[in-house]
């Protein structure tokens, strides 16, 4: 017997005109408008992989159109 498992839609968040939102529980790796990777970090920060940049999940949503990476 086989399963069938439906691929999930990776969520978005849009910066322009929606204010500050919290951060999802799950933390997700997103990729911002410019192809950047950002990851959850232990200090509860995003970091690019080249450790470069850094920010708060406030700081991402405001600046960056988000979209999360599923794989």
């Amino acid at each position: 017997m086989t399963t069938t498992e439906t691929p999930r839609r990776a969520r978005v968040w849009l910066a322009a005109g929606l204010g500050a939102r919290p951060a999802p529980i799950d933390r997700p790796t997103v990729r911002d408008h410019l192809m950047r990777h950002w990851r959850p970090g232990p200090d509860g920060r995003w970091h690019t992989p080249d450790g470069r940049h850094h920010a708060d999940w406030t700081e991402l949503h405001t600046r960056y159109d988000l979209v999360e990476v599923t794989r």
